[in-house]
């Protein structure tokens, strides 16, 4: 039932559908947990939690794309398909421990893993892998949401009792992506993400350390992400790096690891990374709709985490650009109770 989402909708329609993020458009058809896990480190084993809404009236069948994360070097990941993994009723919220680890039906059964995750939702009686329109669409999809917390179970401790320390992920709805189709003239072609900091190293009390991911959203494409680090006080010269990505493929890698020459120190801090999309091609068996680029998209978070306790705060990727009241009324339409009059009396 796994869709084929092209991702060719107009540069002017991702400005309204992916701006609206701050508003917590999160259901759609096709959700990405941008990082999961299932893997033992020195420290204890990282886990996902995951809850899936169903938020139709329909029982909807949800089927997962896991895609292991792949290294610095360059290395391509192939995505693994895991059908109809699980049925919702109308309206369900279930909650689902270890996803990545419990085997089916509660979870998908790894032993080892870390990666991405993709959630796709269909109308239980339908088969959506048949019949998609040219942009990956099909009348039997069906919205869900996705959240998810990853955190560490110390070595030796019992998982129900062991004390925890994890973020949150939010599941990212399909059409929130960043491409370099949008580059002109929304300027969507480019993410960023402020409040890293690599102050110190692990078990260094008060200190604290910066993790940064990347995801090509497309499994149509190869691409090349360019990602700068900047001081956030004085927008300084940045350091640069380049990062290309298999299709679905994901990179997940700490500021000095991915910044040659940034060193830990008390005043590395206050910094903020720029992700923007340098080039696309497509593979094979790409939709000839996705062109010779292969339908760009590609999703960005960050993390900050504790040197002493590990505890980790996600931070998320924004687009730097505000919605004009075309794009406001757009989603909340016209009339005397909807937002655009909300906006003139706070302004007043």
């Amino acid at each position: 039932m796994f869709k084929s989402r092209h991702m060719v909708v107009t540069a002017a329609l991702i400005l309204v559908a992916a701006s609206a993020m701050a508003s917590n458009f999160r259901a759609a058809d096709q959700v990405y947990l941008p990082v999961a896990g299932h893997l033992t480190a020195g420290a204890g084993t990282f886990v996902s939690d995951v809850f899936i809404s169903n938020v139709t009236s329909d029982s909807v069948t949800v089927s997962v794309i896991y895609t292991p994360t792949t290294r610095l070097s360059g290395e391509v990941q192939q995505p693994q398909y895991f059908n109809n993994v699980l049925t919702l009723q109308p309206n369900e919220r279930r909650e689902l421990n270890d996803f990545l680890g419990v085997p089916p039906p509660a979870g998908l059964g790894l032993s080892t893993a870390f990666g991405t995750l993709v959630f796709n939702g269909c109308r239980a009686t339908a088969n959506c892998t048949i019949n998609q329109d040219d942009n990956g669409g099909h009348p039997d999809f069906k919205d869900i949401a996705v959240l998810s917390r990853i955190y560490l179970i110390p070595v030796g401790q019992n998982p129900s009792t062991a004390a925890t320390t994890g973020q949150d992920i939010p599941g990212i709805p399909w059409y929130n992506y960043a491409s370099s189709r949008a580059a002109t003239p929304n300027g969507l072609h480019r993410l960023a993400i402020t409040g890293f900091r690599q102050t110190g190293t692990g078990g260094q009390a008060g200190t604290y350390r910066g993790n940064l991911g990347v995801m090509n959203a497309s499994q149509f494409s190869t691409t090349t992400l360019l990602l700068k680090l900047y001081s956030g006080a004085n927008r300084t010269t940045p350091v640069e790096r380049r990062v290309t990505l298999g299709p679905l493929n994901h990179v997940q890698a700490s500021i000095t690891d991915l910044f040659q020459g940034v060193v830990a120190g008390p005043n590395t801090t206050n910094l903020y990374v720029t992700i923007e999309q340098e080039s696309s091609t497509a593979v094979a068996g790409s939709p000839a709709g996705c062109g010779a680029d292969g339908c760009p998209a590609f999703l960005a978070y960050g993390a900050v985490l504790d040197n002493v306790t590990g505890d980790a705060t996600t931070l998320e990727s924004i687009f730097e650009r505000s919605l004009t009241l075309d794009m406001i009324t757009a989603i909340y339409g016209k009339g005397s109770n909807n937002l655009p009059i909300i906006r003139r009396a706070v302004r007043r």
